[in-house]
């Protein structure tokens, strides 16, 4: 799709942002995006307001899939890393610099993981084999697995990588520099490489009650209103915000394609 005035002001408008802090779109564009640019999206993104892209377009491993830099976020969330399009990230989430993924693979069960069993068309390899022959192995470089999804205030240090196909549960914090193999458990905060659980945030009694709560659903206005210091406290305000219809998040959202960009309105 091609980024028209309409679209940058929109996205400003649901506070969409894509640099720290910015203010509204310029003659020469907003944030990393450039006013008029084509902007090819593979897949659909929704995206919820007030939360920030800061990482630009996704360059993923060698021989991996780019993506343009939208992925779908929600509420207050925000990445100074590039994230790819068919990744999920919940409400609440922090995610900073360096983040990578395991999106690109060799074959471990064939005789060689080399590249002559699947890059036919290299200049290293194309003397040797041909597509024909690649493709009787059947292997696929971007593997089955989908891209990681984060539930709801998942916090990522710096220069962390995930494999693919995991999720990373509300509460859950991945230490700097640490490789994610596997499921993180809510509110496990995890580190290494591979990852480990170091701690749990809380108790096992205060995490059911924070997941039950769901507090991330309701206003922040609410939520600011009540404060975070006081655990006991705050389950017990968000427990009487249930019978407020007016606290329950019913938000607008962002669907984005490669042919439009659409604001559905509550």
């Amino acid at each position: 799709m091609k980024l028209t005035a309409s679209d940058l002001n929109l996205m400003w408008e649901f506070r969409l942002l894509f640099k720290v802090n910015s203010g509204p779109p310029n003659p020469i564009g907003y944030g990393w995006l450039i006013a008029d640019q084509h902007l090819s999206v593979k897949n659909e993104v929704v995206i919820e307001p007030y939360s920030g892209l800061y990482g630009g377009p996704y360059v993923p491993s060698t021989g991996g899939v780019h993506y343009c830099g939208l992925t779908s976020i929600g509420l207050l969330s925000y990445s100074y890393s590039p994230l790819p399009e068919p990744m999920k990230v919940g409400r609440y989430c922090s995610i900073s610099s360096g983040l990578t993924f395991l999106d690109s693979y060799h074959p471990l069960d064939l005789v060689t993981t080399s590249i002559i069993t699947f890059r036919s068309k290299s200049v290293l390899c194309r003397d040797f084999t041909n597509a024909e022959q690649v493709s009787k192995y059947g292997w696929d470089i971007h593997g089955n697995k989908p891209y990681p999804t984060l539930e709801n205030d998942v916090w990522i240090g710096r220069d962390c990588t995930l494999q693919m196909g995991i999720r990373l549960g509300t509460g859950s914090v991945v230490a700097a520099n640490s490789v994610v193999t596997k499921d993180v458990p809510p509110f496990a905060i995890v580190g290494g490489n591979p990852a480990k659980i170091i701690r749990y945030r809380f108790d096992e009694a205060t995490i059911a009650k924070l997941l039950e709560s769901e507090w991330w659903n309701y206003h922040p206005k609410n939520l600011c209103a009540i404060g975070f210091d006081d655990i006991p406290r705050f389950l017990d305000e968000v427990a009487l915000l249930k019978d407020d219809p007016t606290a329950k998040l019913n938000l607008p959202i962002l669907r984005i394609t490669d042919k439009e960009m659409v604001a559905t309105m509550p």
